[in-house]
């Protein structure tokens, strides 16, 4: 049971913190490095960096901006559909 315990610990995956996430999605879109290269640098996965590069990335943020601009549109658009409808019903 003992050897079991060791084993899970040994497997645990780091964390990292959000800081160290946007620092390195910096590194990488700097492109002075591919991600296979500064995966190895760092002691990350490629795959990783792929995922805190949409995460955190510049894309990912100009993608969350929009989703933002879309979420208003649609709240304001049903404020206004819902006093469209209140008078309609008057």
């Amino acid at each position: 049971m003992n050897q079991d315990l060791q084993r899970s610990q040994s497997r645990r995956r780091p964390r990292y913190d959000e800081e160290f996430k946007r620092n390195a999605v910096e590194l990488l879109e700097s492109g002075e490095r591919s991600a296979v290269q500064l995966g190895r640098e760092l002691g990350v996965s490629d795959c990783s960096l792929g995922k805190w590069k949409r995460q955190y990335g510049r894309q990912g943020r100009e993608a969350r901006s929009a989703h933002g601009a879309d979420q208003s549109r649609i709240a304001e658009l049903e404020r206004e559909l819902a006093a469209v409808s209140r008078q309609r019903d008057i």
